[in-house]
């Protein structure tokens, strides 16, 4: 998982094969890695401590992707275990409801990942269907992860 201590070490060995090449594709770490996010859903008014940027919010962060007026956080599977039964889950909501929010639940406590970890994470965050659906989310993503030696043209 992403939060595998010295992941970027680990993949540099892993696939040290690759990098001698050059840029190694992105691709390639979905069948090394795999997604934090356990499920997603859209909430409203939540607001808590243990919320980490995720998704979109944090690729329109870092780069020119702009993102939707629902904000994308991840909080941990223990910590929403603990939050769930306090939290409006909702299935309709009007696009300018900016007190709707998306809500992703990863296995790990996304705060403690390093830039790195949170960049795997959040890349593999995102369904192939998603990446298909919006090559914006591929551009931003290959934007980020190019500072580690891979490119994402079509993740």
């Amino acid at each position: 998982m992403a939060d595998l201590p010295d992941l970027h070490a680990y993949l540099r060995r892993r696939l040290e094969w690759a990098f001698e090449r050059g840029k190694v594709d992105f691709k390639i770490i979905r069948s090394i890695v795999s997604s934090p996010n356990l499920t997603s859903m859209y909430v409203r008014d939540f607001s808590h401590p243990c919320l980490c940027v995720a998704g979109e919010t944090y690729l329109d962060a870092r780069t020119m992707l702009a993102d939707r007026g629902q904000r994308t956080y991840a909080l941990s599977l223990t910590s929403w275990k603990q939050l769930a039964d306090s939290v409006e889950v909702v299935d309709e909501y009007l696009f300018t409801d900016l007190s709707i929010m998306r809500l992703q639940v990863w296995p790990f406590d996304p705060r403690v990942l390093d830039d790195f970890q949170m960049a795997v994470a959040v890349a593999l965050s995102f369904t192939p269907g998603e990446l298909m659906a919006d090559s914006r989310i591929s551009l931003a993503i290959d934007e980020i992860v190019c500072e580690w030696g891979y490119f994402a043209d079509e993740f």
